[in-house]
């Protein structure tokens, strides 16, 4: 068993170079164009809580089953498994990929094992992460993928993305990351240690980000029907034709531009989520909404938001981005709308609006507020005053000019 461990920390050496250095590219064909199609901000695993407890659960001799809906088509696919925020090395016994039929269920005929660095298993260290090698497995951008992990040993502390747009599944017990379907034990929506699935895409394919917190996660949509306001604007994106653009959706619920909380504050993960991503030509900026929310009387001022707009727009022009500004959602009928937080947030949205800073400005407040009372949402568009619908998030998707993002 030790032997068993050493020749693991071996092997996620090599996964690692793999997955970040240009040996990627060598073990692939010339041609291979390989791009994120889906990445997952990470929240830490003790957000909010005291030292060394645990936000999410711990798995042991148990698989965890997760769907994800990569957002460009290619032949192959890998996995980026992540120990951003563990303290202990994280043991992966086995997994594996499938194409989803329905609810757990997976087609068994389009069922990979998948490996890192010829292994079945990984290790990765503390505060790093590892990428597989190449699956062949063809997706579209119109179908989930299963994604199964399986720990025979204790898991830790997770790094996980808290609120997913998907069901996971937990088995009671064992090795079924190659059934077909299994009882789950916990169903959530959580994605753990997955932190990207990358696709060998064609080779004019781009990416945009959406960039923000739970508003941009598609907190309030319906679970499993792809009704967050990024991925609206794939469909949007897929159905009209011409050169392929992914959509990565790096909303992170309960993230604030300047503060840390849930997860490490945006002026922090803009480059982990955002500039490290390979392939991105522009991201669409929407933050700001819980540090308004969650000021003290007093404890914000505008101007505050706006120099952390204007570092990120900077930044991003540094890489060769375009940026376009969303002007941030009404919140009255929320815990968080004061008088004061509202001349706030419109004290923001009038900069966004008339500074000339972005590149184009999403409007997307006009897309989803009472005309008769504008510090709302339109009682049919929000679950809570804060958050959209379905509806609404295809009204924020719908106020996008596609030709932005050619």
């Amino acid at each position: 068993m030790v032997q068993a461990r050493g020749r693991g920390w071996v092997l996620v050496g090599l996964a690692l170079v793999v997955g970040w250095g240009c040996a990627s590219e060598s073990v692939a064909a010339p041609t291979s164009n390989w791009l994120p199609a889906f990445t997952a901000p990470m929240h830490p695993s003790a957000s909010g809580l005291e030292p060394g407890e645990l936000a999410g659960p711990s798995f042991k001799n148990q698989t965890v089953r997760m769907f994800v809906r990569p957002t460009l088509a290619g032949p192959r696919l890998r996995l980026v498994l992540s120990n951003q925020y563990g303290t202990e090395p994280l043991r992966v016994e086995a997994v594996r990929v499938a194409l989803r039929v329905t609810g757990n269920v997976i087609d068994p005929s389009t069922d990979r094992a998948v490996r890192f660095s010829g292994a079945s298993f990984v290790i990765i260290p503390p505060g790093r992460t590892a990428t597989s090698e190449p699956v062949a497995l063809a997706v579209d951008g119109r179908r989930d993928v299963a994604v199964s992990l399986f720990f025979l040993e204790r898991s830790g502390a997770p790094s996980w993305h808290l609120h997913g747009a998907r069901t996971t599944a937990v088995s009671a017990t064992g090795n079924q990351t190659a059934a077909r379907t299994f009882v789950p034990a916990l169903t959530t929506r959580s994605l753990y240690f997955l932190a990207a699935v990358h696709v060998d895409a064609a080779p004019d394919a781009s990416l945009v980000v959406a960039f923000g917190d739970s508003i941009t996660d598609g907190a309030g949509s319906t679970v499993d029907t792809e009704s967050s306001w990024p991925a609206r604007l794939f469909h949007r994106l897929s159905v009209r034709g011409g050169k392929p653009v992914g959509v990565l959706n790096a909303g992170l619920g309960g993230n604030r531009l300047l503060s840390d909380g849930y997860g490490p504050r945006g002026l922090h993960r803009f480059e982990r989520d955002v500039l490290a991503q390979r392939g991105v030509k522009a991201v669409i900026l929407l933050e700001g909404i819980n540090d308004i929310g969650q000021a003290p009387p007093g404890g914000m001022e505008a101007a505050r938001i706006i120099d952390g707009y204007r570092q990120l727009i900077q930044r991003a022009r540094d890489k060769g981005l375009k940026v376009y500004g969303g002007t941030l959602t009404p919140m009255a009928g929320h815990a968080y709308f004061t008088p004061e937080h509202e001349a706030l947030r419109e004290a923001v949205n009038a900069w966004i609006r008339t500074s000339g800073a972005f590149d184009a400005v999403v409007d997307f407040e006009a897309a989803v507020r009472d005309p008769a009372h504008p510090d709302a949402m339109l009682a049919s568009l929000t679950v809570d005053g804060l958050h959209p619908n379905d509806l609404g998030y295809e009204r924020m998707a719908q106020a996008i000019d596609l030709r932005l993002l050619e």
